[in-house]
């Protein structure tokens, strides 16, 4: 039993180091210090004793079976967080938000500012829902400001102060597509599905990859950055300025058709200083 002490202790001193690791690559969210701390009765105290006996040299049978424990609960934690367990501290803090009864007969323009990143989708109902990346980043969780006079209406989402190790990648964020949007958004590395919905004119600024849908509804759309925008086989648009285009579309006088023998339903204005690639969905 004594002489797998050293493989075990290489193990375990391994765990953690891939642990740290899973941190770096955007994996694992540092709060995991927090569900650690929470359960320090099976996390802390074994792990001072490890040590105090490792410090000691003290490799008896109550050192072996530390470390065989301690690397259960090494593997057991980063795995919950991978999954949300809900009996982790780090998923205890409230993060989702909605608002699913917003009148049908106004029109809203949502507006984010971020450095973060947003996923933003669509729903078949009314209002919006809002969640956090779980993945770690420097952005807190999010908070919904809704004006209530004026046309349109505004939904502002800002961060919340939020605990330096609960901060987040980004934002997921789903609108309904019974109500009228208008999009200001500002936001990095983000990931934006457009489809099934009707937009008035819309601005998107910052860095990701957008997804124009065929059942979008949506007259003109303005694009400042650096973006991949993928454009489904079915939807006839219309690029404006300076863009990186496949070599089946069309450079006419007004822009870049990528269907020439239908009417375009969709100009997107890319404005200067932007680099924006259009592919086509395959």
């Amino acid at each position: 039993m004594i002489k797998y002490v050293n493989s075990f202790k290489i193990l375990l001193f391994s765990i953690v180091a891939v642990q740290i690791a899973l941190y770096f690559f955007g994996y694992l969210r540092p709060s995991i210090i927090y569900d650690y701390i929470d359960f320090f009765p099976f996390t802390i105290i074994p792990a001072v004793i490890y040590f105090y006996l490792n410090i000691k040299r003290i490799t008896n049978k109550i050192y072996f079976y530390l470390s065989i424990y301690l690397s259960a609960v090494l593997i057991l934690f980063p795995i919950s967080h991978i999954f949300d367990a809900r009996f982790l501290t780090t998923y205890s803090f409230p993060s989702y938000l909605e608002n699913r009864e917003l009148n049908k007969d106004s029109e809203y323009v949502l507006v984010i500012d971020t450095s973060g990143s947003i996923n933003l989708n669509t729903f078949d109902e009314t209002g919006y829902t809002a969640d956090v990346i779980d993945k770690p980043g420097s952005i807190g969780y999010p908070e919904a400001v809704e004006t209530l006079v004026g046309e349109p209406k505004a939904v502002l989402f800002r961060e919340m102060q939020t605990s330096s190790l609960l901060k987040v990648a980004g934002w997921n964020v789903n609108i309904g597509n019974k109500n009228i949007w208008k999009l200001n958004l500002l936001s990095f590395d983000s990931y934006l599905h457009l489809d099934d919905i009707k937009l008035k004119e819309s601005k998107i600024a910052g860095t990701g990859t957008i997804y124009l849908g065929k059942d979008l509804n949506l007259e003109e759309l303005k694009v400042n950055g650096n973006f991949d925008i993928e454009v489904s086989s079915t939807l006839s648009i219309v690029a404006v300025g300076n863009v990186d285009v496949p070599p089946t579309w069309i450079n006419a006088t007004i822009g870049y058709l990528n269907q020439p023998e239908k009417v375009y339903k969709l100009k997107v204005v890319v404005e200067e200083g932007s680099e924006v690639r259009f592919i086509d969905e395959d």
